[in-house]
């Protein structure tokens, strides 16, 4: 995904303080808060809950609800651990809303809090072209049937070419459109000097290693098995698999082609082994970094929390990445599943089912050794992470059905929490396990861990430096697919008027609940510091928009700091468009992050823009003309008062003879199928600009409380055409959001 930084322009930041101007501040009085819960009991910092994330099933694969504490035992290094805390969940379709809101708010719901996380990771850079079908269709697949109401996806690429975010249903349109992009990128070599990754390992790393072979360390067999990720595995023995056979078996390939001579083969063999190998850690660790941005991006999400990587697979390095992506799924609290994008992989020992052999092999021995290799070592370090991490593999050609099986079983899970004891070092492997005591049931859970210091250790392959961009909090929770309530904050998207190039006026207005942050003391009186980043995405380009600044609120000590706003400019291409919106306590450090989803359209055609819908009005900047209403990023009104609605029309046909548009526009409130008010359609003068805007001032009078649906009627009167623009509305006597 490419991001563009929007450069703006004197004329445009003269255009944004008019707009930020009529955004007033909210400092409303607000009641005494809601009683604070009781605090919850505190530890002291060396002693750390470890919560395990357990799903149980019977024979038939079905997940178990109805257990307690006292059906499960958990062992550390084999020696039972108290269980302290228990929590057991079985999890309901939410209620889907008719349509996203106009207003985005990260206020916790019941749907929020009762959908379960999906994070589908892509590794695009190790699938070549000719199955990006297979893996598009398995992901739409399991889009289609297996997830349910109020479940949240994040689909991304380990390239980063794809992200997306949604919950379910209304998001699976997009979810599916940003698919169609999907690409593998992986080429597989065609040279007949090629070697099989695993071959190149073997020599890099083993065969031409005089320290590996000093050690003695066997080959990977995958599946965990409760040892560490990355630690060397047992012996495996398969025939063909010796210390030194898989360098002679390729110096024989290529001395039968020719391809070198017995006095240079080795060097040669050697050679191609290391640049073949260094290839596959930079994959490997594009892809490892790719799955740990995703883990650190779901410990924002509540509730049952599944990351499903469609991968051809990696082999299992002897190195600490995978115990350090293990380490960030146990703080997500997250099971990763490893998803072969291969299918079954053929009998020839090379590629899947549905590629060709590239090698004549005569010998059987040879054979049989080298699609040991491709069905199993090949794969062995995503297997090993699966199993480490709580989740499974699935090797099939029905990849689909394998996605379905971990949505059902994430339906029901379990959380046991335990005090780790004393005797290791927070980055030693700690073997779990958890069992039940009834018979017949599986658990299915993490085989161990290690504590926080391994989780912070400096990212995959490189030095601890400081960071540039966002602070990593913010990185984090602009990743996340979850709002994020640390700070209370709600935001609304304003699309406006055609700019140059195809593009349109947008503003990105955001309110947040100022009492939330912490006052820092400055010569200029007291002021809160916030970091704030807004995103905007194209659904069907990629194309990222990006503002990322720092703002001082002043505090008025002694008054309510109420809610505070402002706004981002961007100019967008036509088409679905995604904005992620993210605020942090710099004093602090809380967060607060929502995201919003909105169409831009094409131009040319009539439309309206967005509708200011307010209860407020604000000078005009020059002083002289009406007030006019003040932009908001709410819907929610207190009843018997006033509510301005202030729209432009775009798009209408111009008058032959006086060259301007002739528009005319009404109102209708509705509650429900009950009209409740009209204003008939009136002429709109447009400005000496030719610009046709509609501001009108309307009482409440009369209106009880409750939803209603504020319907804009216009008519383009010499193209003969019209429309009906709806906004939902409400009222309330106690506007707790505000």
């Amino acid at each position: 995904m490419s991001f563009y930084r929007d450069k703006t322009t004197a004329g445009a930041r003269s255009a944004i303080a008019v707009l930020v101007a009529l955004l007033v501040p909210l400092c409303v009085a607000q009641g005494a808060k809601a009683e604070d819960k009781p605090a919850l009991p505190t530890f002291p910092s060396q002693v750390e809950l470890i919560t395990v994330d357990s799903v149980v099933v019977d024979h038939g694969g079905r997940p178990v609800p109805g257990l307690t504490k006292d059906d499960f035992v958990v062992k550390e290094d084999g020696r039972i651990q108290e269980i302290a805390t228990f929590e057991s969940f079985v999890l309901e379709p939410a209620e889907a809303p008719s349509e996203p809101p106009a207003v985005a708010s990260n206020e916790p719901t019941a749907r929020s809090r009762n959908g379960r996380s999906f994070a589908i990771l892509v590794d695009d850079v190790r699938i070549p072209p000719e199955r990006t079908e297979v893996a598009r269709s398995a992901v739409v697949s399991f889009l289609e049937r297996s997830v349910r109401e109020g479940d949240l996806v994040a689909l991304r690429t380990s390239s980063g070419d794809l992200s997306w975010t949604a919950r379910i249903p209304e998001g699976t349109e997009d979810l599916i459109a940003v698919l169609a992009r999907l690409r593998g990128r992986e080429i597989v070599p065609q040279s007949i000097d090629s070697m099989s990754e695993y071959e190149a390992f073997q020599i890099a790393n083993r065969e031409d290693s005089p320290a590996m072979a000093a050690e003695g360390l066997a080959l990977p067999t995958g599946g965990a098995s409760g040892r560490a990720p990355g630690q060397p595995p047992e012996e495996t023995g398969i025939a063909g698999t010796g210390l030194g056979a898989t360098k002679n078996r390729v110096k024989a390939r290529w001395l039968t082609a020719l391809l070198c001579v017995p006095s240079n083969c080795d060097s040669l063999v050697r050679a191609r082994a290391m640049e073949i190998d260094a290839q596959r850690k930079t994959r490997m660790r594009t892809t490892l970094q790719a799955v740990r941005r995703e883990l650190e991006a779901l410990a924002f999400d509540h509730g049952r929390k599944s990351l499903l990587l469609l991968s051809d697979g990696f082999l299992e390095d002897y190195g600490s990445e995978l115990r350090d992506v293990a380490a960030a799924s146990r703080e997500a609290n997250t099971a990763i599943y490893f998803l072969d994008a291969r299918g079954l992989v053929a009998q020839s020992g090379f590629g899947s089912a549905s590629e060709a052999v590239q090698f004549a092999l005569p010998d059987a021995r040879e054979q049989t050794a080298m699609r040991f290799e491709d069905s199993v070592l090949t794969t062995a370090g995503t297997e090993t992470l699966a199993d480490a991490t709580g989740g499974f593999s699935v090797h099939s050609n029905d990849i689909a059905a394998g996605m379905e099986r971990i949505a059902k079983e994430s339906r029901v899970y379990y959380l046991l929490g335990f005090y780790p004891p004393a005797g290791k070092s927070a980055r030693e492997w700690r073997t779990l396990s958890v069992d039940v005591k009834k018979p017949g049931l599986t658990v299915r859970a993490r085989r161990g861990y290690t504590l926080r210091a391994e989780a912070e250790a400096p990212r995959l392959g490189k030095k601890a430096r400081p960071q540039a961009g966002p602070d990593p909090a913010v990185a984090r929770a602009l990743d996340s697919a979850q709002d994020v309530a640390g700070i209370p904050l709600r935001a609304m998207a304003y699309v406006l008027e055609p700019r140059p190039k195809d593009t349109v006026h947008v503003l990105v207005a955001a309110e947040l609940d100022a009492s939330r942050l912490e006052v820092q003391s400055k010569a200029g009186g007291p002021v809160a510091r916030i970091d704030v980043s807004v995103v905007a995405v194209g659904r069907d380009t990629g194309h990222g928009f990006r503002h990322d600044d720092t703002l001082d609120l002043p505090m008025r000590a002694g008054e309510n700091p109420g809610w505070r706003a402002f706004v981002r400019e961007f100019e967008l291409p036509a088409g679905v468009t995604q904005v992620r919106v993210v605020v942090r306590d710099t004093t602090s450090g809380a967060v607060g992050a929502v995201s919003q989803r909105f169409e831009v359209p094409l131009a040319g055609h009539l439309r309206l823009s967005t509708p200011i819908l307010t209860d407020r009005v604000a000078p005009a900047p020059s002083g002289q003309a009406p007030p006019r209403p003040a932009l908001a990023v709410h819907r929610v009104f207190a009843p018997g008062g006033g509510l301005y609605v202030q729209f432009e029309v775009f798009g209408a046909a111009r008058d032959p003879r006086q060259q301007v548009p002739r528009v005319s526009a009404g109102l209708e409130f509705w509650s429900g199928s009950r009209l409740v008010r009209k204003i008939e359609p009136t002429p709109v003068a447009a400005d000496p600009d030719g610009r046709v805007v509609r501001q009108v001032g309307i009482s409440l009078a009369g209106m009880e409380e409750g939803p209603y649906d504020l319907v804009l009627d216009v008519r383009d009167e010499v193209a003969g055409a019209g429309l009906k623009h709806r906004e939902a509305f409400a009222l309330a006597r106690a506007v707790a959001s505000r």
